[in-house]
């Protein structure tokens, strides 16, 4: 049996302004991957190794390495604040720093891997003017759509570099590293999640949501089908006493009795019409919220609308919650609106450990291009946020307002989503809001959420909340030493 190494050592032979944003990749990757590295100033005597530099000439042991381009001229692009305006393929994917070496030199890869694969992680194209309004980063308007790229840009960079790394193993005859499971085993992982926007408070606000939803299909989506079954649910649960837009009791049941947990955002202020129509102040919505804590599911914040505008604004909905109901480690904004800087410098100065709101609304799939936790990078300080990002690539609200699926076109999306998540081995967030589960409105949503959770585990996948997979990414993450920084708050 092949000997595997106890780490892959890494000389880093590139300007010191580069060093800080080289590591963070680098460590970005291969935590995902699950290939150790250490960090060496020369090669080392034997072994396999990584070069990240400007040239393999007089570097002996080339034979042994993975030799990566570091190109001066793609990193010229953060030094300013422009935007990429190109694209191009190279080596089977699309770059967009794309300034490569010459011929010269037994390069891995034809381009500056590290610096393309930061520009996506650090979300340098929604971050590049320099604007701090709080916005919606919708896929229309991202890079993604602007130049034909795909969403998991950032997961092919990494399978190529791990490739590359299997190749240089497979000469040498020593064994692979081999990627780690997921709690209880799992091939890959989904963070379940409910965003709390909307509470009855009796018959009158059942009655109003209930015609709100059947206009809604009847308007916008022009679905009389949906309509008639959304209007018959809404009439059902008038005549029978039930709620059908709270459901929160109900789904903490159901997913107690199939065996998963999941997070539940709350959100505490309002700041906008967007927000969320409860006040958690409201003892009878604390005593129904309670329900989540009493069977141990997790309380997360749900941040309201604009509470990036104002860093105390968001410290503030921290603080209210763990006053209210628990102090939350996890958080998602409210109709995914922030500003990139101010959430996660809030976040850090919060105490919150980690975020799901790096994603679409417009779209499924990644918005970073990874498929992985990871730490946004803050651009200030050249070092990564302490907070972990938990991408969404999965929403109700996606599917059926934005993309005007259901049924079975509706889980060929999901499903798709899930196969490719499967094959990286990676970790994502979904949100269901517990306003579909009650069948008034967008009746099949939530049949469609179990249908989802069996197919996870059938599949091989865990299915959690945000804390189990944040405090194994912790563990994980720990013996990379500038992921190390992002665990300490």
């Amino acid at each position: 049996m092949a000997v595997i190494a106890a780490s892959l050592p890494v000389v880093l032979r590139c300007p010191d302004r580069v060093v800080p944003r080289a590591r963070y990749v680098l460590e970005t990757l291969m935590c995902a991957a699950g290939i150790p590295i250490t960090y060496t100033p020369d090669p080392p005597a034997q072994g396999p190794w990584i070069l990240y530099g400007d040239s393999t000439n007089g570097i002996g042991a080339v034979e042994r390495c993975v030799a990566l381009p570091y190109v001066p001229e793609s990193w010229e692009l953060f030094a300013g604040v422009d935007d990429v305006r190109y694209c191009e393929v190279r080596d089977g994917v699309s770059v967009v720093v794309a300034a490569g070496p010459s011929t010269e030199g037994r390069w891995a890869v034809r381009f500056d891997l590290l610096a393309n694969a930061f520009y996506f992680l650090s979300s340098w194209s929604e971050r590049a003017n320099g604007s701090r309004a709080v916005g919606r980063g919708m896929y229309a308007d991202s890079v993604f759509r602007r130049l034909q790229i795909d969403q998991d840009i950032v997961d092919r960079y990494l399978e190529l570099l791990t490739a590359r790394v299997h190749d240089m193993c497979d000469r040498l005859g020593i064994g692979r590293w081999s990627r780690p499971a997921w709690p209880d085993g799992g091939e890959f992982a989904v963070v379940l999640s409910h965003d709390v926007d909307f509470l009855p408070s009796g018959r009158a606000s059942i009655a109003l949501q209930g015609a709100k939803s059947v206009l809604r299909h009847l308007i916008r989506q022009k679905d009389v089908g949906d309509a008639a079954r959304a209007a018959r649910g809404a009439i059902k649960a008038l005549l029978t006493g039930r709620d059908p837009y709270g459901c929160v009791p109900e789904i903490v049941a159901e997913e107690k009795a199939r065996g998963v947990r999941s997070s539940f955002q709350i959100a505490v202020a309002r700041r906008h019409p967007n927000d969320v129509n409860y006040r958690t102040e409201d003892p009878r919505v604390q005593s129904y919220l309670k329900v989540i804590l009493e069977h141990g599911f997790e309380i997360c914040l749900h941040g309201s609308y604009r509470s990036t505008e104002k860093a105390e604004w968001y410290v503030d909905e921290v603080e209210l919650l763990g006053r209210q109901l628990a102090r939350p480690l996890g958080s998602r904004q409210h109709f995914l609106a922030f500003n990139y800087d101010m959430l996660f410098s809030a976040q850090e100065k919060a105490g919150i450990r980690y975020d799901m709101s790096m994603g679409f609304p417009d779209r499924v799939g990644s918005r970073s291009g990874f498929s992985f936790p990871y730490f946004p990078y803050c651009l200030r300080e050249d070092r990564p946020y302490r907070v972990l990002q938990i991408g969404l690539f999965l929403m109700d609200v996606t599917l059926r307002s934005y993309m005007g699926l259901k049924g079975e076109a509706a889980w060929g999306v999901i499903s798709s989503q899930l196969r490719a998540l499967r094959r990286t081995g990676g970790c994502a967030s979904v949100v269901w809001h517990p306003i579909v589960f009650g069948g008034a409105r967008d009746p099949g949503y939530d049949r469609l959420f179990w249908r989802m959770v069996d197919e996870i585990r059938a599949s091989g996948g865990a299915a959690t909340d945000g804390r189990t997979i944040y405090e194994y990414w912790r563990d994980r993450a720990s013996g990379y030493p500038t992921l190390a920084e992002g665990l300490t708050i």
